[in-house]
């Protein structure tokens, strides 16, 4: 009888061998379809996701705009009290430094001038910017409409 090692193999055990490589291939053929399965349930997530943060990226953005032209307003309306009564140079400042956001143009819907508490003349100016988000068809019904109205007000005292 020829030692332990170097003995060949019977029919039996090459089939049973056989066997357990079959079964490996079937389990790392199941683990795949699983792996499938699983993306395609976590990619619409993920997608919603990442279509929320550029959204929010996008409405972060327009706020520092909308905040840039009333800034912008304001300090033109603020050189002198002629510059301050001049609504049509002040809406024109707005709209120079912002006139155009995502594809919607701003809107300067007021401006006040006024006197403060201490006797000083102040102009007030106030940008207001519709955002429509791409996502808006899926968040309607937690936000209530298809659109969000951000304004920004800035008040200066005028410079005699």
């Amino acid at each position: 009888m020829p030692p332990q090692d170097q003995r060949q193999p019977t029919l039996q055990e090459e089939e049973r061998h056989r066997e357990i490589g079959d079964r490996g291939s079937r389990t790392r053929s199941r683990t795949r379809g699983q792996s499938l399965v699983e993306f395609a349930l976590i990619l619409p997530i993920a997608l919603l996701i990442l279509a929320s943060a550029a959204d929010f990226g996008r409405a972060f953005t327009a706020y520092i705009e909308i905040g840039s032209a009333a800034r912008s307003a304001a300090a033109y309306g603020s050189q002198s009290i002629t510059t301050a009564a001049n609504t049509g140079g002040i809406q024109a400042a707005a709209l120079a430094d912002a006139p155009d956001i995502w594809g919607v143009r701003p809107t300067v819907p007021r401006t006040v001038v006024g006197t403060d508490s201490y006797g000083y003349r102040y102009v007030e100016v106030t940008v207001n910017y519709t955002f429509r988000p791409v996502m808006a068809s899926i968040l309607a019904p937690a936000i209530g409409s298809r659109s969000v109205v951000m304004n920004r007000t800035v008040r200066m005292r005028v410079i005699n």
